[in-house]
């Protein structure tokens, strides 16, 4: 049995990143608490990697909020959207963090299946049915492309489908994004698809 839950580092981190953590925490400045939106140069870092690497602008003082990890954001997302009873689309399959999450702030996990011969990419024709009928109002949406567990690299076509599904249908798009650099040449953010930013928000991570 292999399992494709979760995905968990098993590479140290570069010696030079120790070395400077080491350097770091011996100066007698760094033991404060971080304020709640975290260091104005590590906003500012994380602006200037996204706009490097996936030629996103983001406002570092408005746009980003550095986190202890991904599943502190899921968390903190479903904490803060949901209330009891409300409905979510996960992925089916995907990370279980998503549906433990969505459980533990009250909601209702709705499965989107995932299969082979749609590519590994949501069925918008049946969800777009599915989300206008009675009582099927959903809250948020999870997506993680490069997908885990499948593979399944992102595409432009695909990346307007998800926002354009979301705008259509008033629903937030969760874009959770740790795996762009995993055996991809081309790594993508869905925020830089144009009018994602009115109903998209995504999670990155150092741990990949």
């Amino acid at each position: 049995m292999i399992n494709l839950g979760i995905g968990s580092p098993d590479m140290p981190p570069h010696p030079e990143v120790i070395q400077v953590l080491q350097e770091e925490s011996i100066k007698p400045s760094v033991h404060a608490y971080q304020s709640y939106k975290g260091s104005p140069v590590l906003r500012k870092a994380i602006s200037t990697w996204y706009k490097t690497w996936y030629n996103v602008d983001l406002d570092a003082d408005a746009e980003i909020l550095p986190l202890i990890g991904s599943k502190e954001g899921i968390m903190h997302i479903c904490m803060t959207y949901l209330n009891e009873g409300d409905k979510v689309l996960v992925p089916n399959p995907g990370y279980p963090t998503y549906r433990s999450a969505v459980k533990l702030a009250g909601g209702e996990c709705i499965d989107y299946e995932l299969k082979e011969e749609n590519n590994w990419e949501p069925d918008f024709d049946k969800l777009e049915e599915w989300v206008k009928e009675p009582g099927n109002q959903v809250k948020l949406m999870w997506i993680n492309y490069p997908q885990m567990p499948t593979g399944r690299l992102p595409t432009k076509r695909l990346f307007e489908k998800i926002v354009r599904f979301g705008k259509n249908n008033n629903i937030l798009i969760c874009h959770d994004n740790p795996y762009s650099f995993i055996l991809n040449d081309e790594p993508m953010s869905l925020l830089g698809t144009p009018g994602a930013k009115e109903v998209v928000i995504e999670l990155n991570s150092l741990s990949k």
